[in-house]
């Protein structure tokens, strides 16, 4: 009694494995689909004329395609698994259909006669050959496929970009077209005019002056130890050198560099003068 039982636990379990196999491949349709639905969907909202509105984190258009994609995989897994029944898997698999047709009459009915263990045990054997590949629409799984990876590229474009129908994004040109790969916020702050200073500095803030006194010496050297030189040079043309005694004089001339063009000298005198004038 225990290995007749055993036989028919067997068939059942066949059985609900078809069922399983069937479910498998009518989630994997059913999520494909789905997907596909959102993206196109989310396209949609994304190329809209009209920006739709936003409901905290997302848009509308974002919400309405999760909402129809939920429900093309809701509505799908329930259709198939109504289509991809044992009854369809025995259609796919003809050299095993007749007799798991008949050991599944059997197992229902209880039948635990020689020839009935002699079936489950032939059909138990010959279901490990057979496949549910039957289940799983190839053409349209691969259609689906190349329909998710298409529109998913153009709403990562489409989103990055910002085109949408008509050319009125925020990064449409004058003649409608959107430059691919732009910064949507590209031109918003270009101008032509000159601009205040205080907008591009800032405020103005008071600033303290400082309280220590710090000492500075002046000389005429450009750095390193020429210093001395060029104060005992100062010394001998008659020039101060002191660092306060350092003003507005005239040009001195040592012997060697005198000018004897007198004219010469007139006008450049008569030049700087008129320049201090001016100032």
């Amino acid at each position: 009694m225990t290995d007749d039982t055993d036989d028919i636990g067997r068939v059942e379990a066949a059985v609900r494995e078809i069922r399983r196999e069937g479910y498998k491949a009518a989630a994997l349709h059913a999520t494909v689909d789905g997907v596909a639905a959102f993206l196109l969907v989310e396209l949609a909202g994304i190329v809209a004329p009209v920006e739709p509105p936003a409901v905290g984190p997302v848009t509308v258009a974002t919400v309405a395609a999760a909402v129809v994609g939920l429900a093309v995989v809701v509505g799908e897994f329930w259709t198939r698994t109504r289509f991809y029944t044992v009854e369809r898997f025995e259609a796919d698999n003809p050299a095993v259909a007749g007799a798991l047709r008949t050991a599944r009459d059997a197992a229902e009915a209880g039948n635990e006669s020689p020839m009935a263990r002699r079936l489950y045990e032939d059909v138990t054997d010959r279901l490990s050959e057979t496949s549910s590949l039957g289940f799983v629409q190839i053409p349209w799984l691969a259609v689906s496929v190349v329909l998710v990876f298409a529109v998913g590229f153009a709403v990562v474009n489409a989103a990055a970009v910002g085109f949408v129908i008509g050319g009125v994004g925020e990064n449409a040109t004058d003649d409608g077209s959107t430059p691919f790969g732009g910064d949507p916020n590209a031109g918003e702050n270009d101008t032509t005019e000159l601009q205040d200073g205080s907008d591009v500095l800032g405020r103005v803030k008071p600033v303290n002056s400082g309280e220590k006194e710090i000492g500075a010496n002046v000389s005429g050297a450009s750095g390193g130890d020429q210093g001395d030189d060029t104060d005992n040079d100062y010394a001998n043309r008659g020039l101060p050198e002191d660092a306060d005694g350092i003003g507005a004089e005239r040009a001195g001339f040592s012997e060697g560099d005198e000018v004897d063009d007198a004219d010469l000298i007139r006008e450049y005198n008569l030049r700087l003068q008129a320049r201090d004038d001016d100032e």
